[in-house]
């Protein structure tokens, strides 16, 4: 979590995005959110959530 703090991701996690924060840039803080979370995972740990379902950060 600190880490999505520092780079500003927990916007995708918490769902509060600043007013004025527009479509296609929180499509991309939750692209980045998600991949920052795949990134800090361990190899084994990546493999069982790739092959599921989740698809955006707060699901994962």
């Amino acid at each position: 979590m600190a880490l999505l703090q520092r780079k500003g991701s927990i916007h995708a996690i918490n769902g509060k995005y600043p007013d004025n924060t527009s479509d296609s840039d929180k499509e991309k803080i939750a692209g980045d959110t998600l991949s920052v979370i795949q990134m800090s995972l361990a190899p084994n740990v990546l493999c069982e959530v790739s092959t599921s379902t989740e698809e955006t950060a707060k699901e994962l």
